[in-house]
């Protein structure tokens, strides 16, 4: 969805705004909820949990060998780099998830084959100093064309769908003889036959008929 110039951009804008997080306190602040909450759990004998609510969230997992360590640790040459070493997954971490989101986007309003949806434009942000020009005049010419119902100077995305998308019935009732289950789906059905529970249920059946055709000789 997003040219190369524009997601180098993208990518620069977002670790800009790590180091701006890091700038106001991210660290102190991970290690006083580290205290609070996790360390506690390390303390009654239960591991760190990372799998629910806030600490899903970017940061947590990235930290957690770093803020693990002892205040003499973290301040050793050793602590120092594997603090450095967290800020840069972080970072990593914070350009997979914009590019996940970018995808969700395209996914859901360009991909899909039977869902109605708006008109979708691209406002190029690339250039800061151009906002006013490529995004803010844009955006509200978009929007009044829209509200009053006058043709708008931009032309929107296309639908990029695939045709073999538009051919599949996403309510088609599929019955999986080897799992005797069923799938609603075209889509759903081809992902299950793929799936390694399928294969393990498969491959359980084709043991015991092939130990039943043994028995038999």
């Amino acid at each position: 969805m997003l040219s190369r110039v524009m997601q180098a951009a993208h990518d620069k804008r977002l670790d800009s705004r790590v180091d701006k997080m890091l700038e106001e306190g991210l660290i102190q602040e991970l290690l006083d909820f580290h205290e609070r909450h996790n360390k506690q759990r390390i303390q009654d004998g239960r591991p760190a949990d990372y799998t629910k609510g806030i600490f899903q969230t970017l940061g947590f997992k990235e930290f957690h060998e770093y803020l693990m360590l002892t205040q003499e640790q973290r301040e050793s040459e050793n602590g120092k780099a594997l603090l450095n070493n967290s800020i840069d997954n972080m970072k990593l971490g914070t350009r997979r998830y914009a590019r996940r989101q970018n995808k969700m986007v395209k996914g859901r309003f360009l991909q899909h084959p039977t869902r109605e949806v708006p008109l979708i434009y691209e406002l190029d942000t690339t250039d800061i100093s151009k906002w006013d020009e490529n995004v803010k005049t844009k955006a509200i010419h978009i929007i009044e064309s829209f509200l009053n119902d006058i043709p708008c100077n931009y032309e929107p995305l296309k639908p990029d769908i695939d045709e073999e998308k538009i051919n599949k019935d996403g309510n088609s009732r599929n019955f999986c003889s080897v799992c005797e289950r069923l799938i609603l789906g075209d889509e759903a059905y081809q992902i299950h036959l793929r799936s390694f529970r399928h294969s393990k249920v498969l491959n359980m059946k084709k043991k015991k008929e092939s130990k039943k055709t043994c028995e038999k000789k």
